[in-house]
């Protein structure tokens, strides 16, 4: 009997425990503070190819030693955003009051429904999250992929062709394998992730066509959020949305015809090694068998957020080629190689990166590698220019340089430049215009406006008609438009 008498009493202590408990009083939160994300992108990927429903998570970070009141947590597009959110079992497009403690996190859910097959949604489907701490707003973008697309990811390929039936997303780097082929049909759209990298070790081949070429281009918005306070996306994005191609020294047979690389050239890494921030690099030719390593002709490299071509004692073919607003060299050789660029134009009306010991041109041939103070690899040079336009806003668009230990050949042959230095006397020039305005249509270069880059010739041009003709040139320019006799100097006739 006295046993009995005990249980009641017991739940009666157990039951002022748990409402002394309830009623402790929370620390005082904070309307201001540092919050974080636990990534960078709240990124919805591959599960588009089968089905347009999925969810994902990211941690809200407080780093600071107090609470902290997140005043609402918001989809950028509200009502009319396609993700949900949930927090602490809330849902909805808007939540309000969240507290997270200090020195802690909370998990936020969002969830999206796409239809894949929906050809006419765009291809990134993109929001942001937004979370208020006082008058302070903390974004985090999210991206999802509106149609059903192939991915590669972290993938080594075997020979295959990629059409244009599908778009293909590359997340994480790709690889052609040593001794296989990847073939890419006109048309056909690559979209890179920002971390990402095409690797070459056997050969590429692409195959675009005046009417319809072949495009690489980023995924990501992230930087697109942040230098639009608008929301709205750049008509041209910005530079280093993706890492670019990096064809290795067994890599060979390499084609690519009518492509168009746009705001490539962020620096990545491969393993814990960092790759060069160039939207195409090319490795040492090591077979050497009379055949460049890369023919690249009819394409163009736009927005690069480092070179857009960086050739390592490497053998490069270019002809018709536009390659503009780099931020450093829109072509730069380095120990040595064998190059020949016909009817290319290669120009930068754009802010380009500096540093003290560091200047960028538009083209930099030499025969060196720096590796230290008076310390070099050498390798000999052969560069051939012709026909060519390098012009930009720099007093100097042209450098080149070399040592005396190896050989070194650099020929300009009926260029238009931008050159107020005289030229090294080693260096070959032939029937070259110097610092004539090449009358470009628009070379106002910017993110906002597609058509402030422009680089066909007005009729007043001194390029117009002022080339020579080679033979084996190609008969038409960049466009289709049959070249003169003699053409233009370019890759616009």
């Amino acid at each position: 009997m006295q046993r009995k008498k005990c249980l009641p009493i017991l739940a009666v202590l157990m039951l002022m425990a748990a409402l002394l408990s309830s009623c402790r009083k929370l620390p005082q939160a904070v309307s201001s503070g540092q919050l974080g994300f636990s990534v960078d992108t709240l990124l919805f990927d591959t599960v588009f190819t089968d089905r347009g429903t999925s969810t994902r998570s990211v941690k809200i970070i407080n780093k600071e030693s107090q609470r902290i009141h997140i005043s609402n947590l918001r989809l950028f597009r509200g009502e009319h955003s396609p993700y949900f959110l949930n927090v602490n079992g809330k849902s909805g497009k808007v939540l309000n009051d969240i507290y997270v403690e200090a020195n802690d996190s909370i998990w936020v859910f969002a969830s999206v429904f796409i239809d894949p097959g929906n050809q006419d949604e765009p291809f990134v489907v993109e929001d942001r999250l937004v979370a208020q701490v006082g008058t302070d707003e903390y974004n985090l973008p999210i991206l999802a992929y509106g149609q059903d697309a192939i991915y590669i990811t972290d993938s080594v390929l075997s020979s295959q062709t990629w059409t244009k039936d599908k778009p293909y997303v590359i997340i994480h780097n790709a690889l052609v394998d040593e001794g296989e082929l990847l073939s890419i049909e006109a048309g056909t759209r690559v979209y890179m992730h920002g971390d990402s990298r095409l690797y070459v070790l056997g050969s590429l081949q692409i195959n675009g066509t005046k009417e319809d070429s072949v495009v690489f281009q980023g995924d990501r918005i992230d930087r697109r959020i942040y230098f639009d306070e608008s929301g709205e996306d750049f008509a041209n994005g910005a530079r280093g949305e993706w890492g670019g191609l990096y064809f290795a020294q067994t890599s060979y047979n390499n084609r690519i015809n009518y492509a168009y690389f746009k705001n490539g050239g962020a620096s990545t890494y491969l393993g814990s090694s960092p790759v060069l921030d160039a939207t195409i690099q090319v490795d040492p030719d090591t077979l050497l068998n009379g055949q460049p390593k890369l023919t690249i002709t009819n394409s163009v490299i736009r927005n690069s957020a480092g070179y857009g071509i960086f050739a390592y004692n490497g053998s490069i073919k270019a002809e018709n080629c536009l390659i503009f607003a780099s931020a450093k060299e829109n072509v730069a050789l380095v120990l040595g190689g064998n190059y020949e660029f016909i009817g290319c134009t290669l120009a930068n009306f754009t802010s380009r990166l500096s540093t003290p010991t560091q200047q960028f041109y538009g083209v930099v041939a030499l025969n060196f590698y720096a590796t230290g103070n008076n310390q070099y690899l050498a390798a000999p040079l052969t560069a051939n220019f012709s026909n060519c336009i390098i012009y930009g806003n720099m007093a100097n668009e042209f450098f080149a340089n070399k040592v005396d230990d190896v050989s070194a050949s650099v020929t300009l042959n009926h260029c238009l430049l931008k050159q107020n230095e005289a030229l090294p006397a080693w260096v070959s020039a032939n029937s070259n215009l110097f610092n004539e305005n090449p009358l470009f249509v628009n070379t106002e270069s910017n993110y906002l406006n597609i058509a402030a880059d422009d680089y066909h010739l007005d009729e007043g041009s001194p390029a117009r008609g002022r080339g020579v003709f080679l033979p084996g040139m190609l008969s038409n320019d960049i466009e289709g438009t049959p070249r003169g006799n003699p053409p233009s100097i370019g890759c616009y006739e």
